[in-house]
């Protein structure tokens, strides 16, 4: 398996749902818009405190609607990042969990990589544009980070991960935070 491909396959398979989701959304109200950034207080673990909604209704009272796609189902596979061992058990591109093997991930790379693919300051947004190429959120927990990698690119998944491999994991495990049942 070719994991560069199997990503853009997954991260494709998303985006084709939430263009279609997008649309339903737009036909079932009268105001509405995607991917709307919020700060909400109360939320440590939520890296700077900001996450982006798929879509926010507002036919006189704000009504907040997240996809729920459909699960890609796959073998799990491995193999290496540089020095680090990956293993993909399961992936889905609004919500996957990486395990990493560091005490605590490195701050400061985070931070650079939150400022470029969160974009909280609008710096990347172009108004003619079809989706942000942004994610939607980022939560650090212990030995695990948790992304919803929303209308993000490959790159950033990839160089996610290449910062957690340069801070000297010995592994990375990829998961869903959710446990996805089988049909």
């Amino acid at each position: 398996m070719n994991p560069a491909a199997f990503i853009i396959t997954i991260q494709t398979h998303y985006l084709d749902q939430f263009r279609s989701f997008v649309k339903e959304q737009q036909q079932s109200c009268s105001r509405g818009t995607a991917e709307v950034k919020f700060q909400l207080a109360d939320q440590d673990e939520l890296f700077r405190q900001l996450c982006c909604i798929d879509f926010i209704k507002n036919d006189g009272q704000i009504e907040p609607v997240e996809l729920q796609p459909d699960i890609v189902r796959f073998e799990p596979f491995s193999g290496r990042i540089g020095s680090a061992e990956l293993l993909v058990e399961q992936l889905q591109w609004n919500d996957v969990v990486i395990r990493h093997t560091l005490a605590s991930p490195p701050h400061d790379e985070l931070d650079t990589w939150f400022q470029h693919w969160f974009d909280p300051n609008d710096d990347r947004h172009r108004d003619d544009a079809e989706l942000g190429n942004i994610i939607h959120s980022l939560w650090v927990r212990p030995r695990e980070l948790t992304v919803d990698f929303g209308t993000a690119s490959p790159d950033a998944f990839w160089s996610l991960l290449a910062i957690l491999e340069r801070a000297g994991t010995t592994g990375l495990r990829i998961k869903a935070s959710t446990v996805q049942q089988l049909s």
